[in-house]
């Protein structure tokens, strides 16, 4: 496993405040994509910025992992960097603490601290153990961290750290995040979701898809977390009780990284290889937004305190903006009387047919019967001619279902459309022909 611009660094350095500002109001580049409002503002060209997140003081500060600077952003775009110490220090994930401060993770096992005003103070970790990453606060009022060498570990504000080991030895622990159980969750690069207790108790839950590379994890809006498989090219979901559920990005080779939940209710992601922020709903439905210009190398994200999402350009060398205001809302079916809304309104369903013997065609009128099943009939609402059915498979194969079956032998022609895509897909049962149909690779 290769992370992101980090190498090892022994330095350590402790109270520096030493700020370069810049004004990047100038600087920032707006462009829209599909009609949505993405503004991308410049930073240092050798930053190589990697973790965001929201501080108390209403900006965004994120790590600089190749400049060995701690960023601060406003939402206006004004810039001030700080350095996180003296030598390679290479800062990686960055959280808001429970004390008002930033902490970070670095290479040669410190965790840094730093204030609002930027003075920075860093903690060694005792020897032994592999690189950190990420870096969140806790329900019991310290900061949680992840340790390659298979562990988690813990520091409270005054600096004492205790660490645990993971029950596997050859786990990779990466994002971290407080879970709404009262628990840490952490995504295991292995293949793993991991929940670790304020006392240290860790239960890993393998994920369905070999080599998928869990990267980082999120709380989402509906009391479930989230995560990011890099390798597996999907957005996973776990219930606290530990079920997991697996969604394909509709782009392939999507690598998505960095994920966190909006304002909106949905939970957003970066696309590393694609280029493209995306957004899915917590029923599984996807938007991806490109944006402007190829290359930019996309990684940490998070949701801001001016209710936009905010993310990292780590190969671009910039801090971009998606304004949630400006983003359209998921698709969905609109029922009415000819058309049926299944698989929790996702797909828009409608009938045409024809009964040429008499001389006559029309649309089906729609009956609903659950989330997935509706029927139509033609004649007589007594009279049922056609039953269909759309459930969601992507868990089993990647993709949606679509059944039906005839109750008659009048010619038909149904068509289905995922509204969140766009895309159709259309059946045809020609006159005096009795037939049922079954595709499991629909959508």
């Amino acid at each position: 496993m290769q992370k992101i611009g980090l190498r090892f660094a022994t330095g350590i350095a402790t109270g520096r405040a030493v700020a370069l500002t810049l004004a990047l109001v100038g600087a920032s580049r707006a462009s829209v994509a599909r009609g949505q409002d993405i503004t991308e503002f410049a930073i240092s060209p050798t930053a190589g910025p990697i973790e965001i997140a929201a501080g108390p003081d209403g900006a965004l500060w994120f790590t600089e992992n190749e400049a060995n600077r701690i960023g601060r952003i406003t939402a206006a775009g004004v810039l001030t960097e700080f350095p996180a110490a003296s030598g390679a220090s290479h800062p990686y994930g960055i959280a808001a603490g429970p004390d008002g401060n930033l902490w970070f993770t670095e290479d040669g096992r410190t965790i840094g601290r730093i204030t609002p005003a930027g003075v920075v103070t860093e903690f060694p970790l005792p020897a032994g153990g592999g690189l950190l990453s990420g870096i969140a606060a806790g329900p019991n009022g310290n900061l949680w961290f992840t340790e390659h060498a298979h562990r988690i570990g813990q520091i409270t504000p005054a600096g004492i750290v205790t660490e645990f080991p993971t029950p596997a030895g050859d786990s990779v622990p990466l994002g971290i995040v407080a879970g709404p159980d009262g628990n840490l969750w952490f995504a295991d690069f292995e293949g793993r979701i991991g929940r670790i207790t304020p006392t240290g108790v860790v239960t890993e839950f393998p994920i369905p898809t070999p080599g998928g590379e869990p990267t980082d994890i999120a709380a989402g809006p509906d009391g479930n977390l989230w995560f990011t498989e890099l390798s597996g090219n999907k957005i996973g979901r776990i219930t606290p009780a530990g079920i997991i559920t697996e969604f394909p990005t509709p782009s392939a080779g999507s690598a998505p990284y960095g994920i966190a939940a909006g304002s909106d209710g949905n939970i957003w992601f970066a696309e590393s290889r694609t280029n493209n922020i995306g957004r899915i709903t917590p029923r599984g439905d996807f938007t991806e937004f490109p944006l402007p210009q190829a290359g930019d190398g996309l990684a940490g994200i998070a949701a801001g305190p001016d209710g936009n999402v905010w993310f990292t350009e780590q190969a671009g060398n910039r801090i971009g903006r998606i304004a949630l205001s400006a983003m359209p809302p998921p698709s969905s079916c609109s029922a009415d009387a000819t058309t049926l809304c299944l698989s929790a309104g996702r797909f828009d369903v409608r009938v045409q047919w024809t009964a040429s013997s008499i001389g006559q065609s029309g649309p089906g009128w729609a009956i609903p019967l659950t989330a997935d099943t509706g029927a139509f009939w033609f004649f007589q609402p007594s009279n049922l001619e056609l039953l269909v059915k759309v459930l969601d498979g992507r868990v089993v194969n990647g993709h949606f279902w679509v059944f039906y079956g005839a109750l008659s032998d009048v010619g038909y022609t149904i068509r289905v459309t995922d509204t969140t895509t766009g895309q159709s897909k259309t059946y045809i049962n020609p006159e005096h022909t009795l037939a049922s149909g079954a595709d499991t690779e629909a959508f």
